[in-house]
């Protein structure tokens, strides 16, 4: 059991069914874990807190099971209660977590559950942007982060594949008669799609003529789909490329078109269901009223009045999909995509339980929101052209970078992941590829500096904190702590899972490291009496950085 849910059983005994925090103070000296279930508690009891937590702190002493593990309980300040961790308990846990492995820092708090996360989502017929990197790094991470909560992870990559988009570059390639694939890569795809954008802005006919051929691709013409399916394959064949030197692999990659057979079937029962209506202008939607008819969202395109769909009806037929295919099914649906489709993911998932109340009951849909990445010269378009390609931030990085693409695709991912996912943002080339500071590869190089200590010491590790039962100094037992009780019983993943807050484990490793610096400048690791448990500090500190750079995404190296 780990020290903190022994703690909190204890406390319970004495807490008569109410909630309860059992935190970590603010600050080092005020303890271990603290609990504010004295001051919970004083008002109901007609008690001051103060004084209720000295009771309190009397009856935990009492407790054997406590005692075993905490050398000292105090009450604190209006009424918290504090715990001190026994050194010769953190040594102990020191030896477990260093031969835990690949298992260390894992949380179980999703044991039994599945989770479904839908990220990246890339645009068939457009280059991969930087600001596909966001989903697609977020995402990853999120999904790592719950494969190491004990949950059962599956990923999707939902393409765009389906749309007007399509109409405007079937359009535009059915102009040429004398078209020619074999000179056609994605980044051509992108110019007759801009191109067509920007004709159609001076001759609005052309929008009707787009408009009509994604009509004839809804209805099975051979033509459009000829065009549409050359499209996907040219598109696929780099998006590959890019997910291959990433590192991300994805279990299933299903687009928009997948749903296709499902969307007819979806309108029936909506209308059927009375959840869908004919508005003022011939469009079938879904209006969001509450009990007394007023608006409380928008209402919800699911048929455009020439007959063809939207994303609305593409979305809700994934989630039907996602309801009954057991490979799919889950408990927990994470969608990682822009905030600016908080409204429309919203308008999803309250139509999707309207429509399937038993079959979502016992699920939960999340919308995680990434911001907006722009330019210092204003937001990213595609279809004014403006934007920065992947391919040449990576290329950028792995120039400026000193160690080749570990290190430059580790800076890269790192700069991402270490923001709130849904801060908005100016993309800047100096930040993005910033090697110092929090940064990828200052934390690679204080884990390359605890292998070199390792290295140089020629000790073998096995149990070497058999014969130490205390610490010699503060630095070392507050590394101790901050290693062993917040990271290795696996509160900072779970916390970062949770929380749906890869952000959280960047803010943790960057303190670690500077934690492990602080403590390697102070303190004497080779030739001393406590030899063994100092290189048991550096092994373990250097292993929980490989291990939290492993779950965002980023490889280490061993020599830099």
């Amino acid at each position: 059991m780990k020290i903190i849910e022994i703690i909190r059983e204890a406390v319970a005994e004495f807490a008569l069914g109410k909630e309860f925090a059992v935190e970590h103070p603010a600050e080092e000296k005020m303890g271990d874990f603290s609990t504010n279930v004295a001051m919970v508690l004083a008002k109901e009891l007609g008690r001051n807190p103060r004084e209720l937590a000295v009771d309190l702190v009397g009856k935990l002493e009492g407790n054997k099971k406590l005692r075993k593990l905490v050398s000292k309980i105090e009450p604190a300040g209006p009424g918290f209660i504090n715990f001190w961790i026994k050194d010769e308990v953190l040594i102990k846990k020191m030896d477990e977590a260093l031969g835990m492995k690949e298992k260390l820092g894992d949380s179980d708090f999703m044991k039994g559950k599945k989770v479904l996360v839908e990220y990246s989502s890339p645009n068939i017929a457009k280059r991969f942007s930087v600001g596909h990197l966001r989903s697609t790094i977020i995402g990853q991470a999120i999904f790592n982060l719950y494969k190491h909560s004990g949950a059962e992870v599956t990923n999707d990559n939902h393409l765009g594949d389906w749309g007007t988009q399509f109409g405007m570059i079937i359009a535009a390639i059915e102009e040429n008669e004398k078209f020619d694939w074999n000179s056609v890569d994605i980044n051509k795809l992108e110019e007759i799609y801009v191109d067509f954008n920007k004709r159609m802005e001076e001759n609005p006919e052309l929008r009707d003529r787009a408009k009509e051929a994604f009509l004839r691709l809804e209805k099975g013409d051979e033509s459009a789909r000829n065009i549409w399916q050359k499209s996907v394959e040219i598109s696929m064949k780099e998006f590959d490329e890019i997910y291959k030197k990433l590192g991300v692999i994805f279990d299933h990659v299903l687009g928009e078109s997948e749903y296709e057979k499902l969307m007819p079937e979806i309108i029936e029962e909506a209308k059927t269901k009375k959840i869908a209506s004919v508005g003022e202008e011939g469009a079938l939607i879904v209006e969001f009223l509450d009990e007394r008819g007023k608006e409380q969202m928008p209402p919800a395109m699911l048929v455009k009045s020439d007959g063809s769909t939207t994303y609305f009806t593409r979305d809700l037929a994934t989630i039907k999909r996602r309801l009954s295919d057991p490979a799919l099914k889950s408990e927990v649906f994470v969608y990682e995509v822009g905030g600016e489709q908080r409204l429309h993911l919203k308008q999803v998932f309250v139509a999707a339980v309207k429509l399937w109340p038993e079959e979502t009951k016992s699920v939960q849909f999340v919308h995680v929101a990434h911001g907006l990445l722009s330019l210092p010269e204003g937001k990213m378009s595609t279809r004014k052209g403006n934007t920065i390609k992947l391919e040449d931030l990576l290329e950028r990085a792995e120039e400026k970078a000193v160690g080749g693409e570990v290190i430059s695709l580790g800076a890269v991912k790192y700069n991402e992941l270490k923001r709130s996912p849904g801060m908005d943002y100016i993309f800047k080339w100096d930040e993005a590829l910033s090697m110092e500071g929090n940064s990828a590869p200052y934390l690679q190089y204080v884990y390359v500096r605890t292998r070199g200590v390792l290295n140089k010491s020629g000790e073998s590790l096995e149990k070497v904190l058999k014969d130490n039962k205390e610490f010699t100094n503060e630095d070392e037992r507050s590394l101790a702590r901050w290693l062993l009780l917040r990271f290795a019983e696996g509160e900072v993943v779970e916390s970062a899972a949770k929380n749906f807050a890869p952000q959280q484990l960047c803010a943790y490793l960057f303190e670690t490291a500077q934690k492990f610096n602080g403590f390697y400048e102070r303190n004497k690791v080779i030739g001393v009496e406590n030899q063994s448990l100092r290189l048991a500090l550096t092994l373990l500190a250097g292993e929980v950085i490989k291990k939290g750079l492993e779950i965002i995404g980023v490889e280490t190296v061993e020599k830099m």
